[in-house]
């Protein structure tokens, strides 16, 4: 998969399934994606990023993805329910996400990078990832 790497970020994307044990029981922000190009409102996200989120713990907020994406019941994971509930896995069979993370500070740095990132994301295709829900507007960088 070609994606474009960000500074801090995890050197190689990770299959979803299975490496998201393997995430740090740190605050980070991280990053689901597609095996392909999804097109957008503006132009195509060749990263595919399905979804953007933050957690004070990285390992136990993918699994809890992983989790709802399965089983429409389970609780924990906006983004992962949503996956499940409108047959996301029809187009992006679950073992086919790739994910990468950040670990941060703490809470607060997460939740000001997770914003950061949607903020680019907006800014290039004019909606959210897919899977978001929420942009928690963070200040923007002048």
């Amino acid at each position: 998969m070609k994606v474009k790497s960000w500074e801090g970020w995890e050197p190689e994307w990770l299959k979803l399934v299975d490496h998201h044990r393997n995430a740090p029981a740190v605050p980070g922000v991280y990053i689901i994606c597609a095996d392909r190009a999804i097109t957008r409102a503006v132009g195509v996200d060749d990263n595919g990023v399905l979804t953007i989120g933050e957690s004070d713990n990285l390992r136990r907020r993918l699994g809890a993805f992983v989790r709802c994406a399965q089983n429409e019941k389970a609780k924990g994971h906006m983004a992962g329910w949503r996956f499940k509930f409108a047959s996301f896995e029809n187009a992006f069979p679950l073992d086919s996400l790739w994910v990468s993370w950040c670990p941060t500070a703490d809470k607060a740095a997460a939740y000001a990078k997770e914003g950061e990132m949607l903020g680019l994301y907006l800014s290039e295709h004019y909606e959210l990832p897919p899977l978001n829900y929420k942009f928690n507007w963070s200040p923007r960088k002048q």
